[in-house]
């Protein structure tokens, strides 16, 4: 009961700062599902701006060393969709939850993107 009443409140939060975000995304989450020890796997998360003006994106970083985010460099015009991409790549036997925390220059919030899945041999 405990664990699903902190999943459903860490949606709720996730939603609340997704929609504070002039970036709209197409997801803020990704179930990766069974990953093989050491596999290399890719991420792509769109988003739209959705504000009035041109904005970018100043920081963009992964929860661990384990993932490699690329983010656009210039800027994003209002309506211009775009993407993070990152890779990720599996060193620990298990169950993971990792994050992307992203920044633009028309927020002083972050905007969290995750990514779950389970490492198996």
């Amino acid at each position: 009961m405990r664990k699903a009443t902190f999943i459903l409140m860490l949606g709720i939060a996730v939603a609340v700062v997704a929609g504070m975000s002039p970036l709209k995304w197409k997801t803020t989450s990704i179930d990766l599902g069974q990953v093989s020890l050491n596999e290399m796997k890719d991420l792509s998360f769109e988003f739209t701006n959705n504000s009035t003006s041109a904005i970018r994106i100043v920081e963009a970083k992964g929860s661990c060393g384990c993932t490699n985010v690329k983010y656009p460099e210039g800027e994003i015009k209002a309506g211009e969709t775009a993407s993070i991409t990152a890779n990720f790549k599996s060193g620990k036997l298990g169950a993971f939850k990792k994050n992307i925390r992203i920044k633009t220059s028309d927020s002083d919030e972050y905007t969290y993107l995750y990514f779950n899945g389970e490492v198996v041999e």
